[in-house]
């Protein structure tokens, strides 16, 4: 599973063909480089608004955890691309050594199923938050929050192992190439995507569109007990969107493609395609694609910072000069508090 979905050589005619090697040193570099200060902006800012809360309540919130944990998740992909651009400007040529290339690899895939999971447990959070707000009270702790991120990351950190020992393919002697698939992969990476597709694709999608479905039902039922009014139920909506929008935009098209990608990548070792080549390079360019969105979710998810947090709202009216109107009483503590923003 190459998370640059770049082509091996093969035995047919159409596999001597450079125009997919030709796209993706053109795609790539851009988009790398373009996510890369995106997300560098978006995150410097995410991590001032977080040194904020915590130097005002010396503590986070759960929500708050699980988004400093996908902060971090986000920064160890972003820090990788400078390595990525530099191995596609220098015509796939890696210069930084063996162990470096296997960090790589292994990082991508380790920020994209945290945060798969981490998004999830936003959501779950936020549909107890609306739905069911007294279980959501009792179980509300920084410690429940913690424990559910060290096994996301403890899970994700051991499932995406293999990569550490994935063999590379050298060309020639005196180039190493990184990020590309080797034919001799093929058939293990295709028993792997046939368990992470549902695994860490599918279920979480399902997860999110149950609670969000739900979250949706309740911020557009009447409730004038409740004292919400119909703005702020569309700016929860809002919420809704963004993490669904997440997952349809940025994963979905990748694990989606990468299953036709690495398909088509075997049925090229029996030869299946002859002299046919058409098909296999829209494939190739489409992967490329593919694993650019899945790579953007890093730069998108700051975007879900500023909407699902009060503080966010509040450090950014600080600084324009607007001025924030407090809508909460006195005697509250953090955790009412943020239970009343995901309510909003």
């Amino acid at each position: 599973m190459n998370s640059s979905f770049t082509e091996f050589r093969g035995n047919i005619s159409c596999l001597k063909s450079n125009s997919s090697d030709i796209f993706k040193h053109q795609v790539y570099p851009a988009a790398y480089i373009l996510i890369f200060v995106l997300g560098l902006v978006g995150h410097s800012l995410s991590i001032c608004v977080f040194y904020s809360q915590w130097r005002t309540q010396k503590s986070f919130t759960p929500v708050s955890v699980l988004m400093v944990n996908l902060l971090v998740s986000d920064l160890m992909l972003v820090s990788s691309l400078p390595l990525r651009v530099s191995y596609y400007m220098l015509d796939s040529h890696w210069i930084f050594g063996n162990i470096t290339c296997r960090v790589i690899s292994y990082v991508f895939y380790l920020n994209m199923y945290s945060s798969v999971y981490f998004l999830v447990a936003l959501n779950i959070l936020r549909y107890l938050a609306l739905v069911r707000p007294y279980l959501y009270i009792r179980i509300q702790t920084h410690y429940v929050a913690g424990i559910v991120c060290a096994l996301i990351w403890l899970f994700m950190g051991l499932a995406c192992s293999p990569l550490l020992f994935t063999q590379k393919k050298n060309h020639d002697p005196n180039s190493f190439r990184c990020l590309e698939l080797a034919e001799s992969n093929v058939d293990q990476l295709l028993l792997i995507n046939n368990v992470t597709f549902p695994v860490g694709f599918v279920f979480p999608l399902v997860a999110v569109i149950f609670c969000s479905v739900l979250v949706a039902k309740n911020l557009l039922r009447p409730s004038p007990a409740l004292g919400r009014t119909r703005p702020c139920r569309k700016k929860a909506c809002a919420l809704v969107i963004i993490s669904l929008g997440i997952f349809l935009v940025c994963f979905m098209p990748y694990h989606i493609v990468r299953t036709i990608f690495l398909t088509t990548e075997k049925d090229i070792q029996t030869n299946v395609y002859k002299d046919s080549c058409d098909f296999v390079l829209i494939v190739r360019k489409v992967a490329v694609i593919a694993h650019c969105l899945c790579t953007a979710n890093s730069c998108l998810d700051p975007i879900l910072f500023f909407f699902v947090g009060e503080n966010s709202r509040s450090f950014f009216a600080k600084w324009t000069g607007g001025r924030k109107k407090i809508t909460y009483t006195a005697g509250r503590n953090p955790q009412q508090k943020e239970l009343q923003v995901l309510q909003k």
